[in-house]
């Protein structure tokens, strides 16, 4: 990866990015909101890390990568579909293709490719939703950021917002934060080797309690995040 790729992977995973994924919890408020509940954040993180974003999202991104390397924006759409009924819940189907919306909407005027404006006007007519994994797996194939590299991206992008989310609800701090990050390292490259060489077909998820908290999220009398 040259510089100005590895700086372009830099801007999409900052948070400084608008894409609006810090409005997203993923459903972690709700489990705060249980206060007779005792939440081990390590154990929740590696539970959404292995059974709902890496055979999920980073297989829906790994594809994306694919199709947008052979051009194909009919491919785009039809992964970016297929990825839309995988995600059960509304509020963490909603977030995501916002959040893909807002990084489609941030870059219109500053990607000129013909890939992205052709996949661009198609989630603008409506073809497809515009997901986030789809989005990011287009741009950073045109952008020349290697695969197996976003993949690391993507999962580590997710673990700053969960952790981020948690820190702003109030049950842990910065420094506990960087702990878990550093023991995570070791657990991101063998999820991203599995999603790699996984079939579309195969791409879902099995978190039914994390769904159940997502879904219960709009119900909250008072809420910090979107979802």
């Amino acid at each position: 990866m040259d510089d100005e790729a590895f700086i372009a992977a830099l801007q999409l995973t900052d948070s400084f990015f608008p894409s609006g994924v810090v409005t997203l919890s993923h459903g972690l408020e709700t489990f705060l909101s249980d206060q007779a509940a005792a939440i081990d954040l390590s154990q929740l993180l590696h539970d959404y890390l292995e059974r709902k974003i890496a055979p999920c999202d980073l297989v829906a991104y790994a594809h994306a990568y694919r199709a947008a390397a052979q051009g194909d924006a009919e491919r785009l759409h039809q992964i970016d579909r297929y990825l839309d009924v995988s995600l059960l819940p509304q509020e963490l189907r909603q977030g995501s293709a916002r959040s893909g919306r807002g990084t489609l909407e941030t870059l219109r005027r500053g990607v000129e490719e013909p890939l992205f404006q052709t996949f661009l006007a198609g989630v603008d007519a409506g073809r497809s939703s515009g997901h986030l994994p789809i989005c990011l797996g287009l741009l950073h194939r045109l952008w020349r950021i290697p695969q197996r590299r976003g993949g690391c991206m993507l999962l580590y992008a997710f673990m700053v917002n969960f952790l981020s989310a948690a820190i702003r609800l109030g049950c842990l701090g910065h420094r506990e934060a960087q702990g878990l990050l550093i023991r995570f390292r070791p657990q991101v490259r063998p999820l991203v080797e599995r999603a790699l060489d996984s079939p579309l077909e195969e791409i879902g998820s099995f978190a039914p309690l994390a769904d159940i908290r997502a879904m219960q999220h709009a119900h909250l009398s008072v809420r910090l995040f979107s979802s």
